[in-house]
């Protein structure tokens, strides 16, 4: 059966506006966790330290979140830094990206997404290299921040 012309013109009009507007969904996050959760790094020191660990704690500071440890928690010049966010079960379906950021006073501040465990949602790991010069000591902090994807919607039309 064909259409008549006229018909057949409204239909691909329709189709036309239709297209334009779908709906696009843009992605913001939200922190969930305390802003001041931090891990405390020693940079250029002689030894390999132990490991150092916090606990991670919801916005207002009130409930225990998840745990980060960084591996070892400092060293010298070069060490491997393996950093790992264990989400608390109860909470680890609502975090949908960690990342940190890290400090290191003079060098500058960057930030870098964990990968998350595929066996385990709730486990976030990350692998860092301090950098220093010869002589130089400093303390770098890696604040922790647990993210939950806000989507809001785009009608565009």
């Amino acid at each position: 059966m064909r259409l008549p012309r006229p018909l057949r013109a409204s239909l691909l009009a329709l189709v036309f506006v239709s297209t334009a507007c779908t709906e696009a969904v843009e992605t913001s996050y939200e922190q969930f966790n305390a802003s001041d959760d931090a891990l405390s790094i020693e940079v250029g020191v002689a030894d390999v330290l132990d490991p150092v660990s916090i606990e991670l704690w919801s916005n207002t500071g009130e409930v225990t979140v998840g745990v980060a440890e960084a591996t070892p928690g400092g060293g010298p010049a070069g060490t491997l830094h393996e950093i790992v966010v264990t989400v608390s079960d109860d909470y680890k379906d609502v975090i949908d990206r960690v990342t940190v950021r890290t400090d290191s006073g003079e060098r500058g501040e960057d930030e870098y997404d964990l990968t998350r465990d595929y066996a385990d949602e709730g486990i976030f790991k990350l692998e860092l290299q301090s950098v220093a010069d010869d002589d130089e000591i400093r303390t770098d902090t890696f604040t922790v921040r647990l993210l939950d994807a806000v989507e809001r919607a785009d009608t565009g039309g």
